[in-house]
């Protein structure tokens, strides 16, 4: 019997420190530091929908080219400087021109030449013209006088009034009058030989002025112009180097327009078309948005080296284009979609786009939300949120958990 007491008695003081051991335990739990978390304000204001181009984008120009040479030649003079402005049309190089100024002249010669002999071919036609057509009249007259004698001397002669000498006489003289008059025709038919030769030296005038424009057309060679207005960024050559045709002599980088180009993913294609707004970044000018118009889409998507595939993207600069300096990396958002006075939250305080963790009362409570449109900074909320309701932030943390004790914090420690 005592022996079964014992028993009794040392199993309640198991049971005993058992019970003390939950119950230390218990408080342990219940006392145990809140979880720090980071959080925000459901908030009233813009959202907008965007899509970033997968990497940087490149500032270009509208007009960048390398100037080269058409003919060969001796560069004799470079009157610009890199960095100098131009104006189309300004020249910015020139070649040694002795042997093309004198091909010139040649032609020139020549032409006046040409035209001399040209001129005395229309004058001699002119005075030939006129002599022919005075010896047809003259011709003219004679035979219808000599034709008239002939006829009154015909009825005397039947009248036996005259002898058959003197009628034979005026018969001959009509007929010598006759031929005079169709040699005059035939002389002046000659004419037309004439004309020819004006013709042809009028021919050999235009080739003479064809000649001369080729003369001047390769000696404007010699001489290269600016092609549009703009910036000279690098000169390739120095007087005294001797060139080819299509040698480069010069770049020339036009300065009145800009434009990015930027490389978009192809997952992204349905959302982009032709003039949308996108905001543009500059290294150089942190913190500033400029503005600017989606102006081509590539037609075709590009496979790159490490098989990601994308799609450029041209946008057009539509203000400050003096800050943007032709090879600058650019920051390209294309702006989709924008709502002004609706409710949102950070987008990093949603999770898989399906709730967000409230503080209501010190501890997490999950909360099922549905968003609208967003971009990686904000998100709308179309149910589940209201104005003024606190969502934590920083839901990477691996203990946030539905009635986890938490305290918000302004940065985390770790941070």
């Amino acid at each position: 019997m005592a022996k079964q007491k014992r028993v009794v008695i040392r199993s309640l003081v198991w049971v005993i420190v058992v019970a003390g051991a939950a119950v230390g335990g218990f408080e342990f739990m219940t006392k145990q530091d809140p979880l720090e978390i980071t959080a925000a304000k459901v908030e009233r204001g813009r959202v907008e929908e965007t899509v970033s181009a997968i990497s940087s984008g490149t500032v270009m120009a509208t007009k960048d080219a390398r100037i080269s040479a058409e003919i060969m030649g001796k560069i004799i003079s470079i009157p610009v400087e890199e960095g100098d402005h131009v104006n189309a049309g300004d020249v910015v190089l020139e070649l040694n021109h002795e042997e093309l100024d004198a091909q010139v002249r040649l032609a020139e010669a020549n032409l006046e030449a040409g035209r001399s002999l040209g001129n005395q071919a229309v004058i001699g036609a002119g005075i030939y013209r006129d002599v022919a057509e005075t010896q047809v009249s003259q011709a003219k007259a004679q035979r219808d006088q000599a034709a008239a004698d002939l006829r009154r001397l015909r009825a005397l002669y039947e009248q036996k009034a005259i002898s058959r000498a003197e009628y034979d006489k005026v018969a001959l003289a009509a007929r010598v009058a006759d031929e005079t008059y169709q040699a005059a025709l035939a002389n002046q038919r000659q004419n037309e030989t004439r004309q020819e030769e004006v013709k042809s030296s009028q021919s050999n005038i235009e080739q003479l002025e064809a000649a001369v424009e080729v003369a001047r057309a390769m000696r404007a060679k010699a001489t290269i112009r600016s092609p549009y207005a703009g910036v000279v960024s690098k000169i390739l050559v120095d007087e005294g180097e001797s060139v080819t045709p299509g040698f480069p002599l010069m770049q020339i980088v036009e300065d009145d327009e800009r434009y990015v180009e930027a490389p978009f993913d192809e997952a992204n294609a349905a959302q982009m078309k032709l003039g949308q707004h996108v905001r543009i970044n500059l290294d150089a000018y942190r913190g500033a948005d400029f503005p600017g118009v989606v102006t081509y889409i590539a037609p075709v998507v590009i496979l790159n080296p490490d098989f990601s595939r994308t799609l450029n993207v041209k946008v057009r600069v539509e203000e400050d284009q003096e800050k943007f300096v032709p090879g600058m990396s650019a920051d390209v958002v294309l702006l989709v979609d924008e709502k002004n006075d609706v409710l949102y939250v950070p987008s990093e305080a949603i999770i898989r786009q399906q709730y967000v963790y409230v503080v209501e009362d010190g501890k997490a409570v999950r909360r099922e939300v549905k968003t609208g449109i967003g971009n990686w900074a904000r998100t709308e909320v179309l149910e589940g949120l209201q104005e003024g309701d606190l969502v934590v932030t920083s839901v990477s943390i691996k203990e946030l958990q539905p009635g986890v004790p938490i305290a918000v914090v302004e940065k985390l420690k770790d941070e």
